[in-house]
């Protein structure tokens, strides 16, 4: 990047919360082969990112950095190692956590902890000394006045500290597993520089309670959801599309959780879309594209052009890696991309029911 993100990017947190399914056989080949499901939203229609199916998630705040976070996790045995192994000092560091990556590991990991329990009334808490702490699954606390709490907390985000003194918890920020750092298109009127995490759950939790930004709350396999998306029944934007088709290549709650714990401290590219006119359509480029410019300045918001229709752009030899947007679909397209310490995509040209920028 040509220069640092600008306020123009407003910071926040997505989770992306895995629920272990007990499954037998045929289930699961229902399920897409799957053993656990992704909670999931729908939000209304004047708020962001309406009426799209999305991971909670939202804006971070200056309460989620405050020093007090610090001394809690440390009454709970927590300490400096603990803290350094959220990010390695030789990682990639997402340009989210360039500035002091260890505190901003902690921070963003409590905005989306925090975020979650506003939207869906799901806490993301442990009341364990990290001595009794084992396993990787996430705790939740269940006993707490989900409603009354929802709307203190709401009302003002420090609130979630007296929360956690009250009930003698802290955010279960080492259960939470960074995935990826995605920076809205400078053509869009709202923009998001946004960490995804990924956590764990051992199983299904009872009671969630949706705020009246939610119109739906629901469990979904990704390739169910996918399958969904293709017939239109639900609509997704485009991060959430393509962080569906990576998610869809594990079929094992495990198997996941542990892959994005090891790629969690190494951090990886900032995934951001540089928009290009094409005769036809649009297409959005992503890192690694063989068209992707070799140093992107996010205070320049002109748009590329090209005299070639979006099919004679998508040179088969080279490396794509790309949203082809057109007047019938969108299709998110990869060929020969190895990302840095992610998923190795397939080469695929597939059709997406999503929100765009165009």
């Amino acid at each position: 990047m040509k220069r640092a993100i600008g306020k123009c990017w407003r910071e926040s947190a997505s989770l992306i919360v895995l629920a272990k399914r007990n499954v037998d056989v045929s289930s699961s080949r229902n399920a897409g082969g799957s053993n656990y499901d992704i909670l999931l939203q729908t939000r209304t229609h004047n708020a962001s990112f309406s009426n799209g199916v999305v991971f909670p998630g939202g804006v971070s705040e200056e309460a989620d950095a405050s020093e007090h976070w610090l001394h809690l996790l440390s009454s709970f045995g927590f300490g400096q190692n603990d803290f350094e192994a959220l990010h390695r000092s030789r990682a990639l560091a997402s340009p989210i956590f360039a500035s002091n990556p260890i505190r901003r590991h902690i921070a963003l990991r409590i905005s989306a902890i925090r975020e979650t329990f506003e939207e869906l009334g799901l806490l993301i808490c442990s009341s364990k000394h990290k001595a009794d702490r084992s396993g990787k699954w996430a705790d939740v606390l269940a006993d707490v006045d989900v409603k009354y709490w929802q709307s203190r907390v709401s009302k003002d985000p420090a609130e979630l500290f007296n929360l956690c003194k009250q009930y003698s918890c802290y955010p279960d920020i080492w259960a939470l597993h960074y995935w990826s750092n995605w920076l809205t298109p400078s053509k869009a009127r709202v923009r998001f520089d946004t960490a995804f995490f990924v956590t764990a759950l051992k199983e299904q939790p009872t009671g969630i309670q949706a705020n009246s930004e939610v119109v739906k709350a629901e469990w979904e396999t990704p390739l169910n959801i996918l399958a969904r998306n293709s017939r239109k029944e639900v609509q997704l934007y485009p991060p959430q599309g393509y962080e569906f088709h990576r998610l869809s290549k594990f079929n094992d709650i495990e198997e996941l959780v542990q892959f994005a714990k090891e790629i969690s401290c190494k951090g990886n590219e900032l995934f951001y879309p540089v928009h290009v006119q094409a005769k036809d359509g649009a297409i959005h480029l992503l890192p690694g594209d063989y068209s992707y410019p070799s140093n992107v300045d996010l205070d320049d918001v002109s748009v590329l052009k090209e005299e070639k229709t979006i099919l004679e752009l998508r040179d088969t030899k080279q490396t794509l890696h790309r949203f082809e947007i057109s007047k019938e679909e969108v299709v998110l397209v990869t060929q020969n991309y190895t990302p840095k310490n992610h998923i190795t995509m397939d080469n695929q040209v597939v059709p997406l029911n999503v929100v765009t920028i165009h």
